[in-house]
């Protein structure tokens, strides 16, 4: 008697778990791994739109310091649009600034040399024209006369799409260069 109850003691502590014990375990257990999926897509989503915004804000600026050192450095504006700038660089070599709104590039070329991608994904970019006028304290206004360009600005805004969806887009940039080796009229 005593074996056959002890043999079914150590049976009732070795059984295993009930269907629903089972049914509530792998419920809390989905509940618990679905939580930490969601933090980590969410996390993975936020270190990709911080990682797309960091490029495009190093983009820009790479672009801004390139065209302010060539605009700086040139003679003279040759001929002005919108989407356009060209500018006398040194002796005949020529600086031409152009954007393309189909392909969404700025691109640069000087006479003789290749073309440069400034920005992509550039979603809109104009060009300013601006004179300075001695006589008014030095202040800036706009002007379409190319003989009288003495600063140019250049706005711009870019995007970046991730498996064809927008995902987030860069504010406005603007800067105001001035052609420093063209006289003031």
């Amino acid at each position: 008697m005593y074996y056959a109850n002890q043999s079914a003691n150590s049976r009732s502590k070795t059984r295993g778990m009930t269907l629903v014990e089972l049914m509530v375990a792998t419920g809390v257990g989905s509940l618990v791994l679905a939580s930490i999926m969601t933090v980590f897509v969410t996390s993975n989503r936020t270190f990709v739109s911080m990682g797309n915004y960091v490029a495009m804000e190093q983009s820009s600026r790479n672009a801004l310091d390139q065209m302010t050192r060539d605009i700086r450095k040139s003679k003279n504006l040759i001929s002005f649009s919108t989407n356009q700038l060209v500018f006398n660089y040194l002796g005949t070599t020529n600086l031409v600034y152009r954007y393309d709104p189909e392909a969404r590039q700025l691109t640069q070329w000087k006479t003789g040399g290749t073309t440069n991608v400034l920005l992509s994904n550039c979603d809109s970019l104009k060009f300013s024209m601006y004179n300075s006028i001695p006589q008014a304290g030095g202040t800036f206004t706009n002007t379409t006369v190319v003989a009288q360009g003495k600063s140019i600005s250049v706005a711009w805004r870019c995007s970046r799409t991730i498996l064809g969806k927008k995902v987030n887009s860069e504010d406005m940039q603007e800067a105001q260069i001035v052609i420093r080796n063209k006289p003031v009229l």
